[in-house]
């Protein structure tokens, strides 16, 4: 049953993830054609300052998934409702200071963008994109944590696909219509609110004891605190260098910051679709306390993992400029084309994607309290030498300050969960790391000394992203099959048990 819920929300995810892609690439463009770089990097960079509002959260969501999973793997109904209703109770607190904040970005975010954009617009595209957080604060929170817990993501993912694709229709129909981007980012986003009225109804009908207004059990979600310190670490980190460049280079370079981002981000979100498929199971074998599963589960899905990395990014650091030369094509108002800014990010990208299994392992274990020096250390490394470089060297400046802070944080969760979670050697991770870059290596060596690619369109992008997925595919999987045979076998019959038992 955990396989097949396993399979469901990792499926469920990817289709989001693809859909969410699609559309990332489809509406920054004709942003930046109708409304120019400068508005495309505005609602970018207001994305980016909302996130930081959230740290409001306090770490609730996250604690309140932890704790959950034993009481569902028992059925502890009356534990279940305490752990929710206190769910409910921190997230309206929360709320509450997030719309004073979200008032107060209002009003003086505007005064930082003047020279590039209209201040009255800045003012209403805070509220208008502030009001999802709202929403999520004082109605929906709770119903994602239950989902979330119980490894039923894959509704969640089901709902936000189907309301993603109607807002991204209703967009595009409101923009060639010529409205305002007030009125067309204002428009989609309240459609993306119906979401409520689906996961309140699927609530009461799958969990007919669900009540949030019993006595709140406060207590089980103590570690909410510790779990804040990660996410406010992990803010500064993935969200700082849009915060900079606003600050120091503009909306302008917002927006070319924001291409590339948009194509990493899209890949990076694919594989991490693995990862969230895996994170609430990992919590259930925890709870129960089953190593030798843990670790061959782990195991497994390490090597999946690994694999799926190799494949992407090979697959991107070779289409990535043909991409965002045909992307850009006829945009003249800043310099997307920067073949050190692509190397970057997919250094940067290969740098955080290692250490995705190990985290979700230490999210799954709820060990927040136990690594948060680590995740500060992280933060800090990563704002201080962005800080510094970004006046010396602009947007690449951001990434190394990024990559200094991934290499820290990826070895040293590696190496946590190796020694302390899993029991074992953390050669046994590294060796999948080394055989997945060596196999990553030969898979692109054709393109780098001997095949030039001619792409001029997007017809011909297409055709030639087809071919290099197909070689990277096998090259990848028959490279894992050779050296790794037994695994790979093992993985293989699994999912088939899984397949003929459906």
């Amino acid at each position: 049953m955990r396989t097949k819920k396993i399979i469901l929300n990792l499926f469920s995810n990817v289709m989001l993830q693809i859909v969410s892609a699609v559309i990332n690439f489809i509406l920054p463009r004709l942003f930046m054609t109708t409304y120019g770089s400068a508005t495309n990097g505005l609602v970018t960079s207001i994305k980016q300052f909302l996130s930081y509002l959230k740290i409001v959260e306090a770490g609730v969501g996250s604690a309140s998934i932890a704790a959950l999973y034993k009481p569902l793997a028992i059925n502890d109904k009356e534990q279940i409702n305490g752990i929710l209703s206190a769910t409910h109770y921190f997230y309206r607190r929360s709320g509450t200071i997030f719309v004073v904040l979200v008032a107060l970005l209002a009003i003086f975010y505007p005064l930082i963008v003047a020279k590039e954009v209209s201040p009255l617009t800045a003012f209403y595209m805070v509220l208008i994109l502030g009001i999802s957080g709202v929403w999520e604060y004082f109605l929906i929170g709770k119903y994602l944590v239950l989902l979330t817990a119980d490894q039923k993501s894959y509704i969640l993912f089901r709902i936000q696909t189907c309301l993603l694709i109607a807002s991204t229709i209703l967009s595009l129909f409101l923009l060639t219509l010529g409205f305002s981007i007030v009125v067309v980012v204002g428009s989609s986003s309240m459609l993306l609110l119906l979401d409520i009225l689906f996961l309140k109804v699927y609530v009461q009908k799958k969990y007919p004891y669900f009540n949030s207004k019993v006595k709140p059990n406060t207590s089980a979600i103590k570690k909410k605190w510790d779990a804040l310190i990660h996410q406010i670490a992990s803010l500064v980190v993935f969200n700082t260098p849009f915060i900079l460049i606003t600050i120091f280079l503009g909306l302008a370079e917002v927006s070319v910051f924001t291409v590339y981002n948009m194509v990493f981000n899209a890949v990076t979100l694919f594989i991490s679709a693995f990862s969230g498929a895996m994170l609430a199971a990992f919590g259930d074998i925890l709870v129960k306390e089953d190593r030798d599963t843990l670790q061959k589960h782990f195991h497994h899905f390490e090597y999946i993992f690994f694999a799926v990395v190799a494949f992407g990014y090979t697959c991107t650091a070779i289409l990535i400029l043909p991409f965002i030369t045909i992307y850009t094509a006829g945009i003249e108002d800043a310099n997307y084309i920067r073949p050190w800014l692509a190397a970057l990010f997919v250094v940067v990208g290969i740098a955080n994607a290692i250490r995705i299994p190990a985290n979700t392992l230490v999210n799954s274990a709820g060990h927040f309290k136990e690594t948060k020096i680590r995740a500060i250390i992280e933060a800090v490394i990563n704002f201080c030498v962005s800080f510094v470089l970004v006046q010396f060297l602009g947007v690449e400046g951001i990434l190394i300050g990024a990559l200094c802070s991934y290499a820290y944080r990826t070895c040293d969760l590696i190496l946590y969960t190796s020694k302390v979670i899993l029991n074992t050697s953390v050669c046994v991770t590294v060796k999948k790391i080394l055989l997945n870059s060596i196999l990553a290596f030969i898979a692109a060596l054709p393109f780098l000394f001997f095949i030039e690619l001619h792409i001029v369109s997007v017809m011909t992008w297409f055709v030639a992203a087809i071919c290099i997925s197909v070689w990277t595919m096998t090259v990848v999987f028959v490279g894992n099959f050779i050296f790794q045979p037994t695994t790979m076998r093992d993985i293989l019959l699994h999912l088939k048990r899984v397949i003929s038992n459906d």
